[in-house]
């Protein structure tokens, strides 16, 4: 079977990393080219917990409160200086407990089948904590704070990994771009998001998550086309950096509560996709589309391809309930 399941990160039917991976190794077993511990708990809510902490931790003013419930509900920060060691991403903490869980489960992360653990893209920490000058004054910080977690998973366990970055900024801002600067934005978006992985130690591994947001479950922008995403990931391509593996590119091809569209024309220019050696992820599961539908809409990207691709949601499930997200996963397996 040429089609495999990704997870792109929560996975709120779960109370703990444990549970995740029985399930992982059990009924889905055979069906998953990595492993997800499925952010439980507080990391449900993606990089939220970093915002409360700092804003605990008397490094920052807080200009606004927020409970992140929708992109008006957001806590704003300033800083005239953060360090990077003030900014608690707990990133490796997280991942190293998970191999070690695995480990213990008699069920180890291999590189075959590696561990993936996300990771926020400093971009977007930056501008969604700080705001738009957030991004000139604080970007590199986040830049460096996110390095030294990926060093640190990376001595420990290698290629058992795979470094899932998330990038909703870059995504949105080639899609907000008029299409004749489309091609030129997405170079220079590349160009930054890829330094992540550039300062990553030669051999580590990473996917591309791309992402039109989902906070509230909703999305910042709706696509026309597939062309915006098709751009951004042959530019992230072309940018990346020798000696650091891309093991796949996730497309969301909707954004929030709506379903992809079953328009062929909107899946055309995944025609112009050059992903090289990596695994092309389609994000068109969604729980309130019908499976006919669902299926017309696979085989669209498909065809548009060339080739079978793995199956996801547009984003993590962390902002679905418990059932809503087992609903996804079940449009998931059908569409294997």
């Amino acid at each position: 079977m040429d089609r495999r399941l990704h997870f792109v990160g929560t996975l709120p039917q779960f109370a703990d990393a444990e549970e995740a991976f029985r399930w992982q190794h059990g009924e889905l077993a055979g069906l998953l080219r990595r492993i997800s511990g499925g952010e439980t708990g507080q990391r449900l809510q993606w990089f939220v917990p970093v915002v409360k902490e700092l804003k605990r931790s008397g490094a920052v003013r807080v200009v606004k409160d927020g409970d992140w419930t929708a992109y008006d509900d957001t806590d704003r920060l300033v800083a005239r200086r953060l360090d990077p060691a003030q900014i608690p991403l707990h990133i490796a903490e997280d991942a190293l407990a998970e191999v070690e869980l695995l480990r213990a489960a008699g069920t180890p992360a291999t590189a075959a089948q590696p561990l993936q653990v996300g990771v926020p893209g400093y971009l977007d920490m930056a501008l969604f904590i700080f705001g738009p000058l957030g991004v000139f004054k604080h970007a590199r910080g986040f830049l460096k704070a996110a390095g030294a977690q990926i060093d640190q998973v990376q001595a420990a366990a290698g290629e058992r990994v795979v470094f899932q970055l998330e990038l909703p900024l870059a995504l949105i801002a080639v899609t907000a771009a008029p299409p004749p600067l489309r091609r030129i934005m997405a170079s220079v978006l590349a160009r930054l998001v890829t330094r992540q992985a550039a300062r990553a130690p030669e051999g580590t591994r990473f996917g591309v998550h791309l992402c039109f947001g989902d906070l509230g479950h909703r999305a910042l922008r709706r696509p026309r086309s597939a062309a915006p995403m098709v751009a951004l990931a042959n530019a992230i391509v072309r940018h990346w950096p020798a000696g650091r593996a891309l093991d796949f590119v996730h497309l969301p091809m909707s954004g929030g509560d709506e379903p992809p569209p079953v328009d062929a024309a909107f899946y055309a220019p995944l025609r112009g996709l050059r992903p090289g050696s990596a695994v092309v992820v389609a994000g068109i599961a969604h729980e309130r589309q019908d499976e006919r539908a669902q299926l017309t809409v696979r085989d669209h990207v498909e065809a548009a391809l060339g080739r079978p691709v793995d199956l996801a949601t547009s984003c993590g499930l962390g902002r679905r309930s418990p059932v809503e997200a087992e609903s996804a996963v079940a449009r998931m397996r059908v569409l294997l």
